[in-house]
Formats: structure tokens, sequence, C-alpha cells
């Protein structure tokens, strides 16, 4: 498992999900998309993802994607 899977993993199973925003902001992943791609693509993981939207403080409408990543009982 790579430092960036442990990070994003570890975050996940303390607050529930994760956002691509968090995982930059928060765990400071450089290519947050990139490592949730791989770990989706991974046998290791299960990722699931919701759309939301939120409207800004500019009144505009805004759609992000939230992920759940569980581990893969082995």
């Amino acid at each position: 498992m790579s430092i960036n899977n442990a990070k994003v993993l570890t975050y996940c199973k303390q607050h529930g999900s994760i956002t691509v925003r968090d995982a930059a902001v928060k765990l400071e992943i450089n290519s947050p998309t990139k490592v949730i791609s791989n770990m989706r693509h991974s046998d290791q993981y299960i990722v699931t993802d919701i759309v939301e939207t939120r409207v800004n403080k500019d009144g505009e409408t805004k759609r992000y994607k939230r992920y759940f990543i569980q581990e893969v009982a082995t």
C-alpha cells in the first residue's frame, strides 16, 4: 500500500468519506484524483462515490464527488 493510499484510507475510516479537496488540502496529496482512481482500479479497495452540490459564497451551484473507500477483506 502506498503512503497516499494509506492516508486516504485512514481519512475515510475516521471521517466516513473524502473529497478531492480534502485529500489535496488536508492530506497534502498533490494528485488526489490519480490516487483515488488508482485505488478504484485496484483489487484491494472498494470505491464508491456520490455527486453532491453546494452553493458557494458567490451564489453559484458547484458539483463535486464524495468518495467512500473501504479496504477489501482478505
